[in-house]
């Protein structure tokens, strides 16, 4: 099984591209290439994909939200509770959607994904999701409702909750 790594040049990543619309994925897979990625597979089934993700050693996947009747989450909750012998199950998991409302973020959340993307996308939103999920993994959580990244994000300078309002400070006594 390959471990999950901190810090990697996203220059040395195997990808999986898992996307039923041929343009999104050929376009997202352009992208890649052109940031140096030369290690990219490309499926348009889940069941492709499937084969593939257990077959290969594999550093970061791309999948559809709208695969097969929205089972782009189903995929994912597969990809996290049934990691194979050849993936860890940390593995940065990036979703890409047209619907970017609550509910579907929250399944997205809720299933494990690591970063969410809408479409359409630019190559730095790629750029920049790619290299967070990669270099800037959050902790993992396993527990018997939920596996995958820790859904809650912290944020940098952020003071509201610093001093009295720490709730975590609260909380220890």
């Amino acid at each position: 099984m390959s471990e999950y790594k901190k810090s990697m040049d996203i220059k040395d990543l195997k990808i999986l591209i898992v996307d039923s619309n041929v343009f999104i994925a050929k376009m997202l897979y352009s992208i890649l290439e052109a940031f140096g990625i030369r290690n990219i597979i490309l499926c348009h089934t889940l069941e492709e994909a499937e084969k593939k993700y257990y077959s290969d050693e594999i550093n970061c996947v791309f999948v559809d939200f709208m695969m097969q009747n929205r089972s782009g989450i189903e995929f994912i909750k597969t990809l996290r509770t049934k990691p194979g012998e050849k993936n860890d199950q940390k593995l940065p998991i990036i979703l890409n959607t047209g619907l970017t409302d609550m509910d579907t973020i929250f399944m997205a959340r809720d299933a494990g994904v690591t970063e969410v993307i809408s479409k359409p996308f630019s190559p730095a939103q790629v750029l920049s999701k790619l290299e967070n999920a990669v270099n800037n993994p959050r902790d993992f959580i396993e527990i018997d409702e939920f596996i995958g990244p820790d859904r809650r994000r912290s944020r940098l300078n952020n003071n509201e909750w610093s001093g009295e309002n720490d709730r975590r400070r609260h909380n220890a006594n």
